[in-house]
């Protein structure tokens, strides 16, 4: 099904605001599967957008499953927008996580996830 311009102008728009944003938003699927993170994410974890689509988004952090409280996990109609911490592999932060799950025909399409750095964002040098 061919996309119209008018859906491809409103992704290009919401990918430029969100690039724009401070904090850090991975966008994955129902089988946790990234397909889109801003600039603040590939700063945070030291990857480009390229390199992560298609990657598990637990494997992200560093874990070879699913985190025990991932939102795909809670059911449908149940509160979603819970914080939970997450760390940052390369550099330690530590964020808060919220994940807003989207769901299409009562499916779960997206999650979007959005980290607050509870420290700034710095790269740690060798000895660290």
């Amino acid at each position: 099904m061919a996309r119209d311009k008018q859906e491809i102008y409103t992704e290009k728009l919401m990918n430029m605001i969100l690039d724009m944003v401070d904090d850090i938003i991975i966008i994955h699927d129902s089988e946790h599967t990234i397909v889109w993170m801003n600039r603040a994410a590939e700063k945070a974890f030291g990857r480009s957008l390229e390199s992560v689509i298609g990657t598990k988004c637990h494997a992200l952090f560093g874990n070879s499953t699913a985190c025990s409280d991932c939102t795909i996990k809670v059911v449908s109609g149940a509160p979603t927008n819970a914080i939970r911490r997450r760390i940052i592999p390369k550099t330690g932060v530590l964020c808060d996580c919220s994940a807003v799950p989207y769901y299409d025909d009562g499916k779960l399409k997206f999650v979007v996830q959005h980290l607050v750095p509870l420290s700034p964002i710095t790269k740690l040098s060798p000895e660290e």
